[in-house]
């Protein structure tokens, strides 16, 4: 008859501290892939908003938004749900960006560089613009830096890109027309 050998204490220890060192491994892995898809869903939101600011825009006779930028861009956009960030998505407010307030009732086409013009951004506080550079002021809060210590931001060529807090900061020609 053959015997049954139950494993010893040092095996199940093992084999525990391997399951526990995979988990530890594994875990933030698969939380930087989440936030990395939720900073995916961001930039496209704004391109998104960028292409209904646009068409807006077109039929303002190339003068861009009012500070009610989201009431009057909202008609133009595909879904709705854009104007939501998906990390800070609490459902409260208009929405979850901010717009470059020195633009505002500007000429699109009056713009030298779009291309390094931040025009859209994460906002915070539910605050629709920005006034920039008297230090960084979403009406009464900061930029948001929620995408690993970043924050998403659509230029004036309609491209969008993530940048570090520490780059935008650096450089008030981002936001300066």
């Amino acid at each position: 008859m053959k015997r049954r050998r139950a494993g010893t204490l040092i095996d199940h220890a093992v084999t525990l501290a391997v399951w526990v060192v995979l988990f530890a491994i594994l875990v933030p892995v698969f939380s930087r892939a989440r936030n990395n898809a939720r900073r995916a869903t961001c930039q496209s939101n704004l391109k998104q908003i960028c292409l209904a600011l646009w068409q807006y825009t077109e039929d303002s006779d190339g003068v861009l938004p009012t500070r009610d930028w989201v009431s009057l861009t909202k008609p133009y956009a595909k879904e709705k749900d854009i104007f939501r960030c998906p990390v800070k998505n609490d459902g409260r407010g208009r929405g979850d960006y901010f717009f470059n307030a020195r633009l505002l009732r500007r000429e699109l086409g009056g713009i030298s560089a779009p291309q390094s013009l931040i025009l859209l951004g994460d906002g915070s506080d539910d605050s629709p613009v920005a006034r920039f550079p008297t230090g960084w002021r979403t009406d009464e809060s900061s930029p948001a830096w929620r995408h690993l210590e970043g924050a998403n931001y659509a230029f004036g060529d309609g491209h969008v890109k993530w940048l570090k807090a520490s780059r935008v900061k650096s450089t008030f020609r981002m936001v300066m027309p």
